[in-house]
């Protein structure tokens, strides 16, 4: 936006002008000469701007191997500036370093093929062994509840026979008793009393007396058997079989972790093999991508051109500019902006704004631009684009800018991307205001003033400035249409 002259200037200004007009043959300086009208209408604001032609239709080159990340050697380049069609060569690459990469990585591959045949083996190695003694523990296992079985059964029939035993043991002593009951009967009835009686008597009873203790004895070992020795072996063969499921299951617990390590380091190896693979397919298609065609028609530019919405890039192997070592036999890196191929026939306007002229500008005002390569082309154009948020000028500076974007119709062949350009905005008019010229404003700290010609008298007057459009600036207060003001300071003179 054009701003007001700073205040002293204007006074010398004024001063020059006094001085100027009063080299006539008379020294006296007409009034009406040095002075103007308050007006009240329509103040048109104007901002001015520097801007710079920029290709909207363009295609960045940049080299973005999928895995390649050694440099790149030219060996052809088309001329920077020239006009390309699509699909015309652009740039060749020696592939001799890429060739080795590739060799290095179908030497990978077949290591890690050679971990993955390895790995498997082992796992099926295992599987075998593992089988072969887990059915070793399952069997000894089988036979342990067979052995456990076996001497319950054994147990249940010791238990009969010994309670056999004791119901014999039992009828034994009973028919001794009855024996000897007999023989004393048959003595009594008979009245026999003989020598002989007594002996008989002294037999029988000793045999009742044999009965007894050996009926006794026979209970006695019984309780002995039930207490000590009725489940000590099937207890025995319990903890045998018990022992034997254990190992069964601890086996079974340590396979499964012993799989899934055996499984885990295959399954490492295979994604190594993959990712080789993977990475010898990504070089195989880096090679390929070694001759770069065009992708549109246009000119071709070195290096990146620059842009505000972000490029549309060609990726066929990062973000950077140009490269010195743009030539045949020159070495570039990956990750950087090599060409760019733009069309001349759309080009827009990049203009930056300062804090002060922000306010007035929005999209869709109209613009007139001149090229400084052809001054008298004037073409008609307007904003597309204000930004909401600032950037400084410098890294050490406070001055703050705003970038502005612009466009026009039509197509001017003369017109290169990258053409500085003068742009005139034309901002909404601020209706019906009081406003003077601006040689009339003088400032006093950060207060204004202009002198009010009032009956030939110069009188100071106080003011509040609005908007300026270089040769008017909008009084808020102090004035009224109609009065005269002075163009230079009295006090000055």
């Amino acid at each position: 936006m054009k701003k007001p002259l700073p205040i002293a200037f204007t006074a010398i200004l004024a001063v020059v002008t006094v001085l100027l007009v009063g080299a006539g043959s008379d020294d006296t300086v007409p009034d009406s000469t040095l002075t103007a009208q308050v007006e009240k209408g329509d103040l048109p604001i104007e901002v001015d701007l520097s801007g710079t032609f920029v290709a909207d239709n363009k295609d960045e080159i940049r080299m973005e191997p999928k895995k390649y990340r050694g440099d790149l050697i030219i060996t052809k380049l088309v001329p920077e500036g020239r006009s390309v069609k699509k699909g015309d060569p652009l740039i060749e690459f020696d592939p001799s370093n890429l060739e080795d990469s590739l060799d290095e990585a179908g030497d990978e591959v077949k290591a890690k093929q050679v971990e993955v045949d390895k790995a498997s083996a082992d796992l099926e190695a295992w599987k075998i062994d593992f089988g072969r003694k887990n059915s070793r523990r399952e069997v000894e296992a089988t036979n342990a509840l067979k052995d456990l079985n076996k001497e319950k059964e054994q147990t249940a029939f010791t238990l009969v026979d010994k309670q056999q035993g004791i119901t014999d043991s039992e009828n034994r002593l009973k028919d001794t008793e009855v024996d000897l009951e007999q023989l004393l009967q048959l003595y009594e009835e008979r009245e026999l009393h003989t020598s002989n009686e007594n002996i008989l008597i002294d037999r029988e009873r000793r045999r009742l007396e044999s009965a007894q203790r050996g009926h006794k004895k026979t209970l006695q070992e019984f309780e002995l058997w039930k207490k000590y020795d009725q489940n000590r072996e099937v207890e025995s063969k319990q903890l045998d079989y018990d022992d034997k499921v254990a190992e069964v299951k601890k086996a079974a617990i340590q396979a499964d972790a012993d799989r899934k390590e055996k499984e885990a380091t295959l399954a490492k190896a295979e994604r190594a093999l993959k990712k080789a693979q993977e990475k010898v397919d990504e070089l195989t298609t880096d090679a390929g991508t070694l001759e770069v065609v065009s992708p549109r028609d246009g000119v071709v530019f070195y290096g990146s051109l620059g842009t505000d919405d972000g490029p549309n890039d060609i990726i066929i192997m990062g973000m950077g500019g140009g490269n010195d070592e743009m030539k045949v036999g020159g070495r570039v890196r990956t990750f950087q902006v090599l060409m760019t191929v733009a069309s001349m026939d759309k080009l827009s306007i990049r203009m930056k704004a300062q804090e002060g002229d922000i306010q007035h500008l929005k999209t869709g005002l109209p613009v007139a631009i001149r090229p400084d390569a052809f001054p008298v082309l004037a073409i008609e154009g307007e904003l597309t684009k204000v930004d909401q948020v600032a950037s400084r000028t410098g890294f050490l500076s406070s001055v703050r800018e705003f970038t502005v974007r612009g466009s026009y119709e039509g197509s001017y062949p003369q017109l290169r991307s990258g053409m500085n350009c003068r742009v005139t905005v034309r901002a909404n008019s601020i209706k019906d205001c009081v406003n003077i010229p601006i040689l009339a404003v003088f400032s006093e700290g950060n207060s204004h003033f202009c002198w009010l010609v009032d009956g030939g008298k110069k009188v100071k007057q106080p003011i509040e400035i609005g908007p300026s459009n270089g040769s008017k600036v909008q009084i808020k207060s102090g004035l009224r249409p109609g009065q005269t003001i002075a163009l230079y300071d009295p006090s000055a003179a």
